[in-house]
């Protein structure tokens, strides 16, 4: 089943089921262990999402291995960061990244916690920082290259636009894409959200 599918599939589900499902889908890359952390945007503008997160949010939470972070917030929507503690620290302590984000003003002995607290200062201000690439666990060199006013042509696009080692990017798209094809198989076999979770963190290297 494609994506398209699966989301006419899942909005016959009550509306509870169907936001828990939605995000899951979304955030299977991080549950799986391939991504450090996802970004969502849960708004109102699709089937009340940003209302059923409000009302189910704290409960989904219990259910996945997973930390969340609201980056922003308006009266009738939310930007969730969803990302794996572990992963996550150690994306941003290696020195390269390090360096990269010193120089937006993450210091190097800031913890998790305060360096969250700077992507939510800077998003608010500047709207998606360039730095955000970092967090999702893009490739530090065509997040620069990205930046860069003389950007050089983009070779790949997927889930970020590649600049630089195209069958790296490939490889890691198809995690992204296996990972998500994974929960849908479980969700087409009635498993549960709670085991499906439990089953594609399994798999996980953290």
């Amino acid at each position: 089943m494609k994506d398209n599918g699966f989301r006419t599939f899942i909005y016959e589900k009550d509306d509870k089921k169907y936001m828990m499902t939605l995000i899951t889908y979304s955030i299977s890359p991080t549950l799986s262990g391939y991504k450090p952390a996802t970004l969502i945007n849960v708004s109102n503008k699709y089937k009340n999402m940003y209302d059923l997160w409000c009302k189910y949010g704290k409960e989904y939470i219990k259910n996945i291995n997973l930390e969340v972070f609201e980056i922003f917030r308006t009266d009738s929507s939310s930007i969730l960061l969803f990302y794996n503690e572990i992963f996550l620290s150690r994306v941003l302590s290696s020195k390269a990244n390090s360096d990269f984000l010193n120089k937006f003003g993450y210091s190097r002995d800031m913890s998790l916690k305060d360096s969250l607290g700077l992507l939510k200062d800077r998003y608010y201000y500047n709207f998606c920082p360039h730095e955000m690439g970092i967090f999702l666990g893009i490739p530090l060199q065509d997040v620069k290259d990205f930046i860069c006013k003389d950007r050089k042509e983009c070779i790949c696009c997927g889930y970020w636009k590649v600049y630089n080692n195209r069958e790296y990017a490939l490889r890691i798209f198809k995690n992204y894409d296996k990972s998500k094809h994974d929960f849908m198989k479980l969700i087409e076999k009635n498993i549960g959200i709670a085991k499906a979770v439990e089953m594609l963190s399994s798999c996980s290297r953290f």
